[in-house]
């Protein structure tokens, strides 16, 4: 073996020189093979860091490289120095390579401040200068978290339990479609991030009494298509009076979202209204961009004195008709909060007008608008409905089924 490659693994791991090759974890097994049992899924809860500690009880750590397996009696923290290791060995990491695995008896491990259950294995990053840790737990474990971060885990039971299903059929699509792996075009290692990427997950501490009932109680129970198809299960936080299909957000159509529902359950709730103005000339580099990516088949010619206006338009609309001179052009909403943001253009339901040199825009909910409602959930709970109903109004297209 380059004996360039033995120092930068030592410096990597302090205490062992493995030899870089190719692995696969012993994990990594179709869905259904892990149905048979509880499912675990595989979560990047540390995305390109430089060093990584890692700290537990009675740990045993795995050395994928060379199969070395070592363990530590009592406590313990295991330092990784990923940049190094990254950087000396740059022109070999063409793509992600799983280098270590810990686990501990007691069924907990610290990553910095946070502590996790189950495994945590340390991959090199996409970047091919750092590492990614990602967290190896069963599916149950995960969502008990999860519900105090996309929810709140004080919220009534039923809600809760809408939010588990919802968040489990996500997670268990993402597994079976490896999403992740055929994004980057290799095998990725981990089902899903821990972000608003996909969903935002929790830790050991953020599980409650309320959250792991929630969890216990819906077991197994996804969403599934009438055909019996699993698909992406989406929500959000606040939809502002009416839900999206998703082709009308992200441009592709998925079974069995036919319809948006009507969502008078989140007003009152929360923000109410939110703002945007866009200049002028910000708005016109906005269509620039549109055109390019063919949003737009044609782009206004804005010349000086000609007189441009907004059709009269209500916050339901999915397009906005604008006039520059005697041209009309049809722009998709969506298409705003893709360009500007969620910060500028908090939800896709607004409405539009010109005035002053500047677009004004006045709007209703947070997020894309796809599926759940979440605060829309938390007023039927609060009125007595139960997870099954809630999750009928928000997923007409769907049933729900227990897969394990």
């Amino acid at each position: 073996m380059d004996g360039q490659i033995v120092i930068a693994l030592l410096i990597f791991l302090l205490g062992s020189s493995p030899a870089l090759g190719k692995t696969k974890p012993s994990t990594l097994n179709e869905l259904l093979v892990r149905l048979k049992n509880k499912p675990v899924v595989k979560i990047r809860v540390g995305k390109s860091l430089n060093n990584v500690w890692i700290s537990g009880t009675d740990l045993k750590r795995k050395i994928h490289t060379n199969n070395d397996l070592k363990r530590f009696s009592g406590k313990k923290t295991v330092k990784f120095n990923c940049q190094s290791f990254s950087r000396q060995n740059r022109r070999f990491l063409k793509k992600p390579v799983l280098l270590a695995s810990l686990q501990s008896n007691t069924g907990l491990l610290s990553l910095n401040k946070e502590k996790f259950l189950g495994q945590l294995h340390i991959v090199t990053s996409s970047t091919k200068q750092s590492c990614d840790v990602i967290n190896e737990t069963t599916i149950e474990n995960y969502i008990s978290s999860l519900l105090s971060k996309e929810m709140n885990s004080v919220w009534p039971i039923e809600a809760l339990k809408a939010q588990a299903v919802a968040a489990r059929t996500y997670a268990l699509h993402m597994m079976r479609s490896k999403r992740v792996s055929r994004e980057l075009g290799v095998e990725a290692y981990y089902d899903l991030e821990s972000s608003e990427k996909h969903q935002v997950g929790g830790n050991f501490f953020d599980a409650t009494t309320e959250t792991r009932l929630a969890s216990r109680k819906t077991e197994g129970l996804v969403l599934l298509t009438k055909k019996g198809t699993l698909t992406p299960a989406f929500f959000h936080a606040k939809c502002g009076g009416r839900t999206l299909r998703p082709e009308q957000v992200w441009d592709n159509r998925v079974a069995g979202y036919k319809e948006g529902v009507l969502c008078p359950f989140c007003d009152g709730r929360g923000k109410r209204t939110w703002n945007g103005k866009l200049k002028f000339k910000r708005f016109k580099k906005f269509l620039i961009w549109a055109r390019k990516k063919q949003y737009l088949k044609r782009l206004p010619r804005f010349k000086k004195g000609l007189k441009v206006r907004v059709a009269p338009d209500n916050r339901f609309r999915n397009n906005i008709r604008l006039y520059v001179g005697g041209n009309v052009y049809k722009i998709p909403k969506p298409l705003f909060r893709k360009y500007f943001g969620r910060v500028i253009v908090p939800s896709n339901n607004f409405k539009l007008k010109y005035a002053g040199g500047k677009f004004v825009m006045k709007g209703e909910g947070l997020g894309h608008g796809v599926g759940m409602c979440q605060i829309g959930a938390l007023d039927l709970a609060k009125k007595g409905w139960g997870y099954k109903k809630i999750l009928a109004h928000y997923f007409p297209g769907h049933k729900i089924k227990k897969v394990y």
